[in-house]
């Protein structure tokens, strides 16, 4: 497992009085191949000079901003994070607009951005394709003839990207940092956490009723009557509600030591006998392994108890969910919708869902981050943005050390060895300075549910080809284009990719103050998580 600490958005909406926008909304709603206005920087307009900063400083600080800037429908939070969001989605949607057609004289790269967008934004061929594209998926789960069988379809699942069951993948060992190590860790369910189904408290008994209800509804657009898609949404609320009771609590997982159990390959065997692990192994083309870090040991007996007193066909019928529901987004519009209603509506409370553009470009982002990063990085951050950033960073850690040294509560020992940690923090920058190869990853024009279960197989296969191997320490876990920012323990490095470091949090053309203002405090942000009650320990 490996723990990182991305920024908390909400942190940054008190530091709207610094800035203001050229009225983000024209950017989006506008027509392919425009790009965006520039947000703006500095505009003491944002304060509500009506109220007493020392009645209420957030008001007074965030006041006329937020008055002027309601949620948007299709949003379920509206922050400065989502304002810069949303422009560095309109740049990502020109750059993709412009890549889209079939022109041979486009790069490798420009290819494969190109045509996956155009793939997912081709709604009609989608619709007309129907539920063609998971006929053999849905096939291969039917035809299990018993338990025996579920090693090799479950290690398939996951190759496309399916959760179901567990996780399996490889990780920083967190007790030898120079060495990648494979990981086993809990996974299979369809509800964010393991608590939406273990409360019993009136918000959260509605929203599992909604979320059986979305289940059944999903499993009627499978084809399914009415009161089997019914009887079949109950069978995969059991399933994961049995699997939710094993599955260790949020609060625990952020404590390191619990999270780490490094443990001989026949050890986990043993802990989850009914499942064929040896099979599961080579069907994922994993490499050779002695030992790993098995996350949740507690979850892979409960899953060996769930295994045993599951029958197939409830299992089977588990699997069909999990796949149309990985699916859903690429398949006709009906499940589209439907995905929206809950996953939007209900969880979050979103009004509308988002454009198809945003969440095609979203998807690229996600499956090609680091080919899209490309033109993203050369359009708006470059060599100077990143000179500049570092230099800032700079500065703060040494301001940080000098609040370390003059600390009155912590002994002269402690200091030496968190000035020690300090000076070791690793900066990372805007963009990597090795770009990700995608070259053995085929991406067609008009696939789009092929290009995104390729893409999933692809960085599986990615992953587990560094077991067993030095860590990467260039390697970035966000794409260039994010908006966020994270502290990663056990690298100890802090990582602010180029989507973060744009206007209003950052700006080339701005005084130093204003960009310490705001970019300043989430650099801050980040370097002190390598303090904090996880940090420290590492």
């Amino acid at each position: 497992m490996r723990l990182i600490r991305p920024l908390i958005a909400v942190v940054l909406l008190s530091s709207a009085a610094l800035f203001t926008q050229q009225n983000l909304a024209t950017s989006q709603s506008e027509k392919p191949g425009e790009g965006p206005e520039q947000i703006s920087g500095f505009d003491i307009n944002a304060l509500d000079r009506k109220v007493d900063p020392c009645t209420d400083f957030y008001q007074f600080a965030c006041g006329t901003w937020m008055a002027k800037n309601p949620i948007p429908a299709d949003q379920a939070s509206w922050g400065r994070f989502n304002e810069l969001y949303e422009r560095n989605q309109t740049i990502l949607r020109h750059i993709l607009d412009k890549y889209s057609a079939d022109d041979p004289k486009r790069t490798a790269v420009e290819q494969k951005i190109g045509d996956y967008y155009s793939a997912c934004m081709d709604e009609k061929a989608i619709n007309a394709e129907g539920l063609k594209p998971l006929q053999p998926e849905l096939q291969s789960i039917a035809a299990l003839k018993s338990k025996s069988e579920l090693a090799p379809e479950i290690a398939h699942l996951h190759q496309l990207g399916v959760n179901s069951l567990f996780d399996f993948g490889s990780g920083q060992d967190a007790k030898d940092a120079n060495q990648v190590i494979a990981q086993a860790d809990q996974a299979g369910l369809g509800l964010p956490d393991r608590d939406y189904y273990l409360k019993a408290d009136a918000k959260t008994l509605e929203t599992r009723q909604k979320y059986q209800q979305h289940v059944a509804k999903m499993f009627e657009l499978l084809g399914e009557s009415a009161e089997a898609a019914a009887a079949d949404a109950q069978t995969v609320l059991k399933v994961e509600t049995s699997l939710a009771k094993v599955s260790m609590d949020r609060v625990s997982r952020r404590v390191p030591e619990n999270v780490y159990h490094k443990m001989t390959r026949s050890q986990l065997v043993s802990l989850d006998p009914s499942f064929s692990w040896d099979q599961y192994l080579a069907d994922v083309n994993a490499p050779r392994i002695a030992d790993l870090n098995v996350v949740a040991p507690d979850f892979f007996k409960g899953l060996n108890a769930v295994l045993d007193s599951i029958s197939l066909a409830d299992l089977k019928t588990y699997l069909r969910w999990h796949l149309v529901h990985s699916a859903a987004p690429l398949l006709p519009s009906d499940f589209v919708n439907e995905n929206f209603n809950f996953y939007g509506k209900t969880l979050t409370g979103a009004e509308q869902i988002r454009p198809r553009w945003k969440r095609c470009v979203a998807s690229t982002d996600r499956d090609l981050g680091f080919a899209l990063g490309q033109p993203y990085v050369a359009e708006t951050f470059g060599p100077d943005g990143k000179a500049r950033t570092l230099k800032m960073v700079q500065a703060l850690e040494k301001a940080l050390g000098e609040d370390i040294q003059n600390l009155p509560w912590m002994t002269e020992t402690t200091k030496k060895q968190a000035l020690v940690k300090l000076h070791a923090i690793a900066n990372k920058i805007g963009y990597p300075d090795h770009w990700r190869d995608y070259s053995k990853l085929t991406i067609a024009r008009g696939d789009a549910m092929g290009n995104m279960q390729r893409a999933e197989d692809f960085e599986m296969h990615r992953e587990l080809n560094k077991i067993g191997k030095p860590v990467d320490r260039g390697e970035w876990q966000m794409s260039p284009p994010t908006v966020n920012a994270y502290y990663d323990d056990p690298m100890n490095d802090i990582n602010f990719p180029a989507g973060i470091l744009q206007p209003p949090f950052f700006d080339r053309r701005m005084d130093d103050a204003v960009n310490y203002g705001a970019i300043g405090m989430v650099i801050g942000h980040e370097l002190t998580h390598g303090f904090d009650d996880a940090g420290a320990k590492y």
